[in-house]
């Protein structure tokens, strides 16, 4: 419907994003980390070996590891340090005066971790053979979290089986992340592989089957496209305020909280982890861990959120555009006076939409995503001609403990979509149930790591994503996935005359994303259809057949 120069435009993503498997194989940049006297099974070497052959199939560029080093300056060495040794007040500071603890003591062969200059340059991934030396963890070594991955290749585990469970899985890969300071766990013995992400997925192939095809779609999307939390830097901090007991928002609030305990019933969302109890090796790696993940406390999976009733504007013809703004746009998008619009084909007329700001009522990261304390655990996000706002309640202050979920920009991207669909059914079905549900109650967006079976895809609900790469939740190609693939099957309901009441958003070996009529209705319908979704991948295989 709209190309992808346009949906960046739309979300506000700027850097270029590969959104094929070729095209991350293609700018994917590889190192292997030497083994250094490290014992490694035969059937690590085995797989190593013809992943490497088959990274070389797909033009992926594999650098010598002496070749992917570089020398970093003394001086962020020093204020690495500098950092360090001040958490190490702070610490004592607080244990001195009973202060609730928000730092960790690093000791002399911590600090000494940091003078090692010489590090794995930026945009290199590397990928390790077999568990590694305390001391000697590849984590050291990487320049940036955002811009290099470790990939871990292990012995299968012990506990895991094709017949394992959700949280066999999830509390396995968590513990595997912690141990060896990796953000990809691979895990082989002779006849199989499964791959953990932070997806808290846990796909399962065999080695001699379709193994090209299965590193290009599961793997390499998942190094190019790896979790990256958002951080405050990339919002607007809004200077308005809103408060839960506002009969502006009452009723959604009152939709999270009831919905959220019905949902409680259903077992699709775990239980959250604590960044603190997780098995680090040190205190150094653990201060690590939660830089990585943007010094949050915990880790939760799956968000409840809802869209609030936003405005529309009337689609304006391509001519009086072209009147309105006095030039012919050489794209499908064109800023006037500072607002967003995008060219449209509609039955193939041409018409110009302006985006609809929109705002959403969401969890924060971490929060328990099925017993919502108001006041404590709603934020309020905002999407506005490319940029994204983050507003508080009153009396609150935005500081380092206010993290929002890792999907934001998969909310935030459906959201904007089910803005520009009610626009468009307002001009060609003004009595649609969709568009006045936009209007006047807004929509809910809710996400859980499983997938409806298709038996129980209600009708005017379309699926979409199934195909897509494999990429992470926090990833700009997610975002991407989300919009584009919402305003394909709404064009397909278009041209085959179906009403449109929603969309289930498939993300391959992460979960689902589904906008619905309410967050209570959708728990109401998943309580009383039990086998409607659970959590894992089963039932996403079951659209592949």
């Amino acid at each position: 419907m709209i190309n992808q120069e346009t949906i960046q435009a739309i979300l506000g993503i700027k850097e270029k994003v590969h959104i094929t498997p070729e095209e991350m194989a293609n700018n994917m940049n590889i190192t292997f980390f030497p083994n250094n006297g490290s014992k490694v099974s035969a059937e690590i070497l085995y797989f190593a070996n013809k992943l490497k052959k088959t990274f070389e199939e797909l033009k992926v560029n594999i650098v010598p590891y002496d070749g992917a080093l570089t020398r970093i300056s003394i001086l962020k060495i020093w204020k690495a340090v500098i950092k360090m040794l001040l958490n190490n007040l702070l610490f004592f500071i607080r244990k001195i005066f009973y202060l609730p603890q928000k730092n960790h003591y690093f000791s002399f062969s911590a600090v000494s971790y940091l003078f090692k200059r010489t590090k794995i340059k930026k945009g290199i991934s590397v990928i390790v053979l077999g568990e590694q030396d305390s001391d000697n963890l590849p984590m050291q070594y990487i320049y940036s979290f955002k811009d290099n991955s470790v990939i871990t290749i292990l012995d299968f585990p012990k506990n895991i089986s094709e017949k394992s469970t959700f949280h066999e899985h999830f509390d396995t890969a968590l513990s595997l992340f912690a141990h060896n300071m990796t953000n990809i766990v691979i895990g082989v013995d002779k006849k199989k592989w499964l791959l953990y992400n932070f997806n808290a997925s846990h796909p399962i192939f065999h080695i001699e089957e379709k193994f090209k095809e299965n590193i290009l779609h599961a793997l390499v999307p998942k190094i190019v496209a790896p979790i990256r939390p958002y951080t405050l830097s990339e919002f607007v901090i809004s200077n308005k305020h809103f408060s839960v007991i506002d009969d502006l928002y009452k009723n959604h609030v009152d939709d999270l909280v009831k919905g959220a305990l019905l949902f409680d019933k259903t077992n699709l969302y775990p239980t959250g982890t604590k960044i603190d109890s997780l098995p680090f090796r040190n205190n150094f790696y653990k201060w690590i861990g939660k830089l990585h993940l943007d010094n949050r406390n915990g880790m939760s999976y799956g968000f409840l959120a809802v869209q609030l009733p936003g405005e529309i504007y009337p689609l304006v013809s391509e001519a009086d555009f072209e009147k309105l703004v006095l030039i012919k746009p050489d794209k499908s998008y064109f800023f006037y006076n500072q607002n967003l619009y995008i060219k449209i084909d509609i039955k193939g007329d041409f018409y110009w939409l302006r985006v609809p700001d929109v705002w959403v009522l969401s969890q924060k990261s971490g929060s328990d995503k099925t017993h919502v304390n108001p006041q404590k655990d709603l934020i309020k996000l905002g999407l506005s001609n490319g940029y994204m706002y983050l507003e508080s309640q009153y009396d609150s202050v935005i500081d380092n403990d206010y993290k929002t979920s890792f999907d934001t920009q998969v909310i935030l991207a459906h959201a904007v979509g089910n803005a520009i669909i009610a626009t468009i059914l307002n001009k060609i079905n003004p009595n649609s149930e969709f568009l006045k549900r936009y209007l006047n109650k807004g929509i809910s967006i809710s996400h859980w790591h499983g997938y409806i079976h298709p038996e129980h895809v209600q009708k005017g609900w379309f699926v979409h994503g199934v195909a897509n790469p494999h990429v992470a939740c926090s990833s700009p190609q997610s975002a991407i996935y989300a919009l584009d693939g919402k305003l394909l099957s709404f064009m397909d309901c278009l041209r085959n005359a179906f009403e449109y009441k929603g969309d289930i958003h498939i993300e391959p070996h992460h979960g689902t994303n589904i906008c619905y009529t309410s967050v209570t209705e959708l728990a109401e319908y998943l309580v009383n259809n039990p086998t409607a979704s659970v959590l894992g991948n089963s039932y996403y295989y079951l659209y592949n057949k």
